[in-house]
């Protein structure tokens, strides 16, 4: 009876001992807060979709990545957290885009949209990036005309990067309901198992260390599968698989970006979901004649045109005809991207096993938007 009794005591001790010890980690070790990360800054938006909550102070996974950025009082990425003059319009420009131009995986400065501002400061132009992951046409002109005709945000211009992934977006996951209002449904909650196991992680040391490593075993074990895949696919030995043959690997083609070259997939849902974009930027390019807005669309390719599409007629040649008959300027990225080396490029400008831009990426896309805005206009040092 007292050898179960000083079992229990001693259970009980360790118990205490490990909560005291994950409550300490969290009030004084950012890391702790940094492995596992809140994601209550990405809001459900009834106007159009989603959104990033306003004034924080994020930290942000990106698969094994933790990061760090800043909202303003609009919640856009900047910066840092500030209020907006909605009543300026001049020396404006409001970006709006999907995660290349949130710049997901980086802060502010380092993104392509951060990039650009730094570029135009000294010529008085203020960027604001709303651009939000995961978005695409169904969104741009919803949420412009949220932030223009609602908020009351004043711009010069507005510039839409228009993704590759759009397309199939469109079709994917905007749904609209018969009176055309976008279908925004409620985010799953987790499960009972789920509550619990991040219950567990939040304030036991012990479950907090169990799961970080079993989580980097099984990003290690993930990336030792597509390495072994890609050794296979190249006929290569495991040990002599060179990350610019993984990359090609794991990002071509891609079930998003390859409908501007498989007529399969153009059959599928790019017809269709082009279709349903350039409704989508009609209704934008209406939105800023009436309130007096320039618009500039600008697009870039996927590691899969790179590759399989440098052309990419339907969708470099489409958005520019597109913009020529709607009176918009139009600006190519596909160039600087598409003149070297495939191999090469995505070594130097994407994320190793990603579609993503790297930092270098996003300097590059900054820099060749700016050059194709305006050639003869010299930037900020």
């Amino acid at each position: 009876m007292i050898k179960r009794k000083n079992v229990l005591l001693v259970i009980a001790y360790t118990v205490v001992l490990d909560v005291l010890l994950a409550y300490a980690a969290d009030s004084y070790l950012p890391f702790w807060r940094e492995t596992y990360p809140t994601n209550d800054h990405r809001l459900r938006s009834e106007t159009h979709h989603h959104d990033i909550a306003p004034m924080r102070e994020i930290v942000e996974a990106w698969g094994p990545v933790r990061y760090s950025y800043a909202t303003n009082a609009l919640g856009f990425k900047d910066a840092a957290p500030r209020a907006i003059d909605l009543a300026r319009q001049k020396g404006r420009w409001l970006l709006l885009g999907d995660s290349f131009t949130e710049g997901i995986g980086f802060d502010f400065p380092t993104g392509m949209a951060g990039q650009i501002a730094g570029q135009v400061a000294c010529k008085g132009i203020e960027v604001l990036n709303a651009g939000v992951g995961g978005y695409a046409p169904s969104v741009y002109w919803r949420k412009a005309r949220h932030l223009i005709e609602t908020v009351g945000l004043k711009t010069e211009r507005v510039v839409v990067f228009i993704d590759i992934s759009d397309i199939r977006d469109e079709i994917d996951l905007y749904p609209e309901d018969s009176d055309g209002n976008l279908i925004v449904p409620d985010p799953e909650p987790p499960s009972t198992m789920e509550r619990f196991g991040h219950f567990l992680r939040d304030h036991s040391l012990t479950a907090r260390v169990f799961t970080l490593i079993r989580d980097r075993l099984a990003y290690v074990r993930k990336d030792l599968k597509r390495r072994y895949q890609t050794a296979k696919a190249f006929e290569k030995s495991f040990w002599q698989v060179e990350t610019a043959d993984m990359m090609e690997f794991a990002t071509v083609p891609h079930k998003a970006s390859r409908w501007t070259y498989d007529d399969e997939a153009w059959a599928e849902y790019g017809e269709g979901g082009r279709a349903k974009a350039t409704a989508n930027m009609d209704r934008l390019s209406d939105l800023l004649k009436r309130h007096g807005i320039a618009l500039t669309v600008a697009v870039y390719p996927w590691p899969d045109q790179i590759f399989k599409d440098p052309q990419a007629v339907r969708h470099q040649d489409y958005w520019h005809e597109w913009a020529k008959n709607h009176d918009a300027q139009f600006v190519s990225l596909f160039p600087a991207f598409t003149e070297g080396a495939p191999r090469e490029t995505l070594a130097r400008y994407f994320i190793p096993g990603d579609f993503h831009w790297n930092a270098e990426g996003h300097r590059l896309a900054a820099k060749a938007f700016l050059a194709g805005f305006d050639p003869k206009a010299p930037l900020c040092e």
